[in-house]
């Protein structure tokens, strides 16, 4: 499914069976999405699924097979049933897609300022989903960035609940200016908005505020001061928080074992080393073997230089 083999592993309880398929519960695989063709399946949904039997025990589906959710199925499950068509089933793939995604996702259209009341321009504004699932979520955005007047429109946004975020860095100066709906500057306070299929929301208005960003450096070390080949170790820095304004970032080399997260806002992370994958030469090198990788939660209030210390194997 990958190039490293990573899936998901998905539990059904099966209401109706079309073909091939006879027990109350079954095991799909998919890939993770990002590129591997996966399936974004989530909890408590219904689906129609199309699967390969890859083995006695699992079946495997991906976004190629015509899986989707149920309200989206219609024409496929008149024909599995034996019903008859409708004359929108008759319609070509696009002219039914264009009929019929404005009710099956939602819009949201508001208005963002500064904190001094003036209109919040080229700003990026994202809705973020919230999910339990420990896999990344669902994002919509409005292509053009905010208008003039601070204006923004998203569409597109397939049912659930988000945050709504707006943002816009000034390299040059280091600070950004973001905040979330309701107007508030943390992920904590900010109010989630249930978007439900065909709804259409307008007038969601809300403020931003200004935020230095620092440059912070970290440092590897192992605890006998020896040295390590760092061509093979890198470091992931994460927010804890999945919305449009949380940082993470992936540095996989740096020769001098000092690696720089630019454009960094001030908040609580989870620093991870880890060694990068060679398929051409999959053995990790003696000197990064007798180490243990660190997993590190850190507050970056500032600029700052950060240092990681590997430890031994338990």
């Amino acid at each position: 499914m990958t190039i490293g083999g990573a899936h998901r592993v998905v539990s059904f309880h099966v209401l109706r069976g079309y073909r091939g398929l006879t027990s109350e519960d079954a095991i799909v695989l998919t890939g993770m999405g990002a590129g591997d063709c996966g399936f974004d399946f989530e909890t408590g949904q219904h689906y129609l699924v199309y699967a390969d039997r890859i083995d006695a025990d699992a079946l495997f589906t991906s976004i190629c097979t015509g899986t989707s959710p149920v309200e989206q199925s219609g024409p496929a499950l008149r024909f599995l049933r034996g019903e008859a068509a409708t004359p929108d089933d008759l319609l070509g793939p696009q002219k039914y897609y264009d009929k019929f995604f404005s009710r099956w996702t939602g819009t949201a259209c508001g208005r963002v300022t500064k904190s001094d009341g003036t209109p919040f321009a080229k700003a990026s504004v994202e809705m973020t989903q919230i999910r339990e699932e420990p896999f990344p979520p669902m994002v919509a955005e409005d292509p053009n960035l905010s208008k003039p007047d601070g204006s923004f429109c998203i569409s597109a946004i397939s049912p659930g609940k988000y945050l709504l975020t707006a943002e816009d860095i000034d390299f040059k100066e280091s600070f950004r200016w973001m905040g979330y709906y309701p107007g508030v500057a943390t992920h904590a306070e900010a109010l989630p908005i249930e978007i439900r299929a065909g709804d259409s929301l307008a007038d969601l208005q809300f403020k931003v505020t200004k935020q230095r960003l620092y440059t912070v450096a970290f440092r590897v070390t192992v605890p006998d001061g020896s040295a390590l080949p760092l061509g093979r170790l890198g470091i992931a820095i994460d927010s804890r928080d999945q919305d449009g304004l949380a940082y993470h970032l992936t540095q996989n080399r740096n020769e001098s074992g000092v690696y720089r997260a630019g454009y960094v806002p001030p908040g609580h992370y989870l620093v991870q080393t880890y060694i990068q994958p060679d398929f051409e030469n999959p053995t990790v090198p003696t000197q990064l073997a007798k180490w243990r990788m660190v997993k590190q939660e850190v507050d970056i209030p500032t600029r700052s230089e950060i240092v990681l210390t590997l430890a031994p194997p338990d």
